[in-house]
């Protein structure tokens, strides 16, 4: 719903209150989205206290106009860039497959050329998106990041500089920016960014004192990310529930769908034994390599970690956990596990398990995930250079100096995680860190088998990565049957009959992989889906009927589809935001700041997305941000 509106400030005021949403908070990390085209389960800074003595970042509200269309101000930025007709900048742009971005790009588009720029719009799967923002092959891109824990720092990480440089940092887990030394940037803004993230990082502690400089030094952030027009955030998002009958459908909280368990989500199905849904595409199955929605809502059926969001609330409770204790000095949790627990392939899950795939975490090549543990967390542990070698252990030289190129590691060893007997373990934080039962409930922490995979020093392994990915052992409700990739493959789950917890009220999952979302609609509209959405392109306002707003915030009623069947509905608020980013090293800053003057972010809303979504200024989400939805506005300025 629009931002301005009775109902929706109504709205966030009862989520707020129903998440426990601290407005000054650390936190931790979070997934990509696609921002698909269906809302479905799949000027001057004084008033901020930097914490550094430059003057890097001059902006203190949103500059590129808060439901303003700015061509003009376009024009200006990029002539006086030395841009004009007869020099016009050619700016590539990769979108997500969707119908309602294509929309927005074309009337984007549609407005740069007269500010001297032609864009050329592209479009890929999510995964293949993924691959190619990670590998630097892009210029301007479109995306969306979903909490796994609520706090700002999930999404203030995605614009630390070095966080952004994927080449150069193995544990790079933010917006594809390139925000390196060489980018088409101020260099003094960038280590302002450096600066105020390590603010954030080196105050973790749960007292007011530190609670506010995390807050000051993520407003600092925001202003710098404006500044820079590195990062154009569009909308927070929303998760649109809908379900026929004959689904006993419980919708996940505002994390999402993908930190929910289906044997929670779902108590029932009548007339049929297995749940049959609809997933986007996904590239592995590992735990520790897991970036996306879709694969991590696989994973949290087929895993199980220590601790869970209670299906995607913000409520953490226990799973493989029976119950921990904490060290005087806020740092060493130690963990009592739950006897019982097995894994699929019928062996125990032990602390030996968990301590294995934390460290696997934390050092293994095939990691995507390691900022968690090691970052964000701070889990103890000691580093040492060696040198880099090639696949057939031959040192690798630097080109420049001729001298073998060295690299920082984890030392296994040293990982503050430890198995002190079968069931129980110990992790040691290098700070206290408030929030760490949270961030353990992230599905890259999830329980594999000691020793299954050798990517950890000390382990052979029992299977080849590249096997693991694709057909994994876990201890979750769910065990894996088959994965056939691509557009019209499906993903198949059978309930796990031996798990450890209340298993699932049916035989298993099929879902069916489908990248068109037209094709998604005419799967779930001819009811071969249980659960599924509208897109867009056919969503209709008027034809939802709200009949309760519950105390997690969910508004609770039905949907009437265009074929005259009324189905089951439900509209949660989202931790997320959905953004346009871009390759700063390739796309100069008035290119940038241009692409940010034409957006309007009400009108899209309004005019493309049809009032799905609330507009966004900030990249951290209104529900976290420091002081709250009133300070988040107050500090976006201007009128809507």
């Amino acid at each position: 719903m629009p931002r301005d509106t009775d109902d929706s400030d109504t709205s966030r005021r009862r989520f707020l209150k129903a998440t426990g949403a601290a407005a000054l908070t650390s936190a931790v990390a979070g997934c990509g989205s696609d921002g698909g085209d269906t809302a479905t389960p799949d000027d001057d800074s004084g008033s901020t206290d930097t914490g550094t003595d430059g003057e890097a970042v001059t902006v203190s509200e949103y500059p590129y106009g808060v439901g303003e269309t700015m061509i003009g101000e376009a024009q200006r930025v990029m002539e006086e860039a030395g841009y004009g007709p007869d020099n016009r900048f050619e700016l590539d742009w990769l979108q997500y497959e969707s119908p309602t971005w294509e929309e927005m790009a074309s009337t984007i588009a549609s407005r740069l050329e007269s500010a001297y720029i032609d864009m050329n719009q592209s479009s890929a799967a999510f995964s293949p998106l993924l691959e190619t923002t990670r590998n630097g092959n892009h210029e301007a891109y479109t995306l969306g990041w979903v909490a796994d824990y609520p706090g700002p720092q999930n999404f203030v990480q995605l614009i630390d500089p070095p966080n952004t440089m994927y080449a150069d940092n193995s544990a790079a887990n933010g917006a594809r920016l390139f925000w390196s030394e060489d980018a088409e940037a101020d260099p003094a803004v960038r280590q302002y960014m450096m600066d105020q993230f390590d603010r954030i990082e080196d105050n973790p502690q749960d007292t007011e004192e530190a609670a506010q400089i995390r807050g000051e030094a993520t407003v600092a952030l925001e202003e710098g990310m404006w500044q820079e027009a590195a990062l154009i955030p569009l909308y927070q998002g929303v998760t649109e529930g809908m379900w026929y009958d004959h689904v006993d459908y419980n919708p996940p909280g505002p994390m999402g769908p993908s930190r929910a368990k289906a044997n929670n989500s779902v108590a029932g199905l009548e007339g049929k034994d297995r749940l049959s849904t609809i997933s986007s595409t996904f590239s592995s199955l590992d735990p520790i390599a897991s970036g996306n929605t879709a694969s991590g809502g696989k994973i949290m059926d087929m895993f199980d970690a220590l601790t869970n969001y209670a299906n995607g609330t913000t409520e953490v409770e226990n799973l493989l956990a029976e119950e921990y204790e904490l060290s005087d000095d806020f740092t060493t949790y130690t963990f009592t596990l739950k006897e019982g627990a097995t894994f699929h392939n019928g062996d125990d899950v032990t602390a030996q398990d968990l301590e294995y795939s934390i460290k696997r975490l934390m050092v293994s090549s095939n990691s995507t995930n390691a900022r968690f543990p090691v970052s964000v967390m701070g889990i103890e542990h000691e580093t040492e250079e060696v040198t880099v070698t090639d696949e057939d252990g031959n040192t690798v030289t630097a080109t420049d100096s001729g001298e073998p190129e060295t690299t920082t590691r984890i030392i296994p060893d040293s990982i503050g995680v430890n198995a002190v007997d079968d069931y129980t373990l110990e992790i040691t934080t290098e700070n206290p860190f408030a929030f760490s039962l949270s961030v353990l409930a992230y599905s890259a922490f999830s329980a594999v088998p000691e020793g299954i995979v050798g990517d950890v020093e000390g382990y052979e392994g029992e299977m080849e990565w590249s096997e693991f990915s694709q057909n994994p052992v876990g201890a979750g409700p769910f065990e894996f049957v088959n994965w056939e990739s691509g557009n019209g493959g499906e993903f198949v789950l059978d309930a796990f009959d031996d798990y450890h917890g209340e298993g699932a009220s049916f035989d298993g999952i099929d879902a069916t992989i489908l990248t068109e979302p037209q094709a998604r609609y005419n799967y779930f509209l001819n009811e071969n889906a249980d659960i599924g959405g509208v897109p867009t392109s056919q969503y209709q306002a008027d034809s939802v009927t709200i009949e309760e707003t519950d105390d997690v915030g969910r508004d609770l009623g039905t949907y009437d589809l265009e074929n005259g069947t009324s189905v089951n509905y439900a509209r949660t608020p989202d931790i997320g935001t959905y953004y346009v980013g871009f390759n700063m090293e390739a796309v100069p800053r008035p290119v940038r700041q241009a692409m940010a003057y034409v957006i309007n972010q009400p009108e899209f809303m309004q005019n493309v997305f049809k009032g799905r979504f609330e507009p966004a200024y900030h990249l951290t989400p209104p529900q976290i941000f420091p002081g709250g939805i009133e300070a988040y506005d107050e500090h976006v300025g201007g009128s809507e």
